[in-house]
């Protein structure tokens, strides 16, 4: 494991419930806000290097570097509580909003296997992990917090006890270390917060400057990227060619989201990229065979083949019904289905299209 920064003459990022601020031709400073989360527990998104803006659209910022100055660092060391944590998603970094928690977990296992993303950060940003722990506790003050790691590492946070995980897919999902800390399933007051979280917000103590930076797996290693690398770079950097056909893949093979071109930018869920050959496709609309398969799989006990029947043909409520909000997305139920449906997509389309319908909702019941 290795870790280098990577730089790039442009940047795009993706707006994801993100408003921006920004407008084309506009000259902008490192570590400038140029688009604020419209979710409560999601930070703002911030200029990676100074430059000028050069396309906004609802998706997407794209940003040429130039020269320019750095936004004079934030002052948080004297904030605590609710004040620092929205201080910190002000910053960058994806908090999520809790009122109360009593007990805090700080996620070492790597989601997917493949990825090394927080076996890096724990092997070489230890430092940084202590402070946005201690970050982390000021602000959401739990009576008992939890470092989970899987086997074999020994590295360890000041003050912080440390459960050993098994890092067999999916057990380094957030659900399922939650039940192997505490020892029940979704318990009450409990919160999960992967370790990149933890170092996003260890660099915004230490700098005082936003989120910019984040760990990503490439090939067999891991290390710093900017936020907004055009994916494709990434991979051309390392010497790999991409072919018509080729698929590029942020995040773990089973859960990851392809992107959507090869500009597209890293952003703060980026734990990996990668590049897939294959030149036909790996799921299709095809029917559900009623095999059963995806129910034996599914380690949250739901039915994903009903789930997703009622998801492809747009009835989200009977989806709401069965369950879809429980669902992890661990994707084993697109896996081992034979038909090759699009399982995990269809969950997700489901899970977009009710939050968006109880947005809207929302939106028209406000005075």
């Amino acid at each position: 494991m290795n870790t280098r920064s990577t730089h790039t003459a442009t940047a795009e990022l993706t707006l994801n419930r993100h408003c921006p601020l920004v407008t084309c031709g506009q000259k902008i400073e490192r570590g400038e806000r140029i688009a604020t989360a419209s979710d409560p527990g999601m930070g703002d998104i911030h200029a990676p290097f100074p430059g000028s803006v050069e396309h906004v659209d609802p998706y997407r910022i794209r940003i040429a570097r130039e020269g320019g100055e750095t936004v004079d660092p934030a002052i948080l060391h004297d904030l605590g509580g609710q004040e620092l944590l929205a201080r910190l998603r002000e910053l960058g970094a994806d908090l999520p909003a809790r009122e109360q928690v009593d007990i805090l977990i700080l996620n070492g296992v790597d989601e997917e296997p493949g990825l090394l993303s927080r076996r890096t950060l724990l092997a070489e940003k230890l430092e940084t992990l202590r402070t946005g722990a201690s970050a982390l506790v000021r602000g959401y003050k739990p009576a008992e917090v939890t470092l989970a790691v899987p086997g074999g590492v020994k590295e360890s946070l000041p003050d912080i006890a440390v459960k050993v995980v098994s890092d067999q897919y999916p057990q380094g999902l957030d659900p399922l270390v939650a039940k192997a800390v505490t020892g029940q399933e979704a318990p009450d007051n409990t919160l999960v917060v992967g370790l990149e979280t933890v170092f996003h917000a260890g660099m915004v103590m230490e700098t005082g400057l936003p989120v910019m930076e984040t760990m990503v797996t490439v090939d067999n290693s891991a290390r710093l990227i900017s936020l907004g690398s055009p994916v494709g770079e990434i991979l051309t950097s390392d010497g790999l060619t991409i072919h018509d056909g080729d698929r590029i893949v942020l995040g773990g093979v089973l859960r990851g989201t392809a992107a959507a071109s090869p500009s597209q930018g890293v952003d703060r869920a980026t734990t990996a990229v990668s590049l897939i050959r294959n030149p036909t496709p790996v799921a299709m609309d095809a029917a559900c065979v009623g095999c059963g398969e995806c129910v034996r799989r599914c380690p949250a006990r739901l039915d994903p083949a009903m789930i997703t029947s009622y998801a492809e043909f747009g009835q989200y409520e009977k989806a709401e019904a069965e369950a879809v909000d429980v669902c992890f997305e661990c994707g084993l139920c697109g896996f081992f289905c034979i038909a090759r449906r699009p399982m995990l997509q269809y969950i997700r389309l489901a899970k977009h299209e009710l939050a968006k319908a109880k947005a809207q909702s929302g939106e028209e019941t406000q005075p």
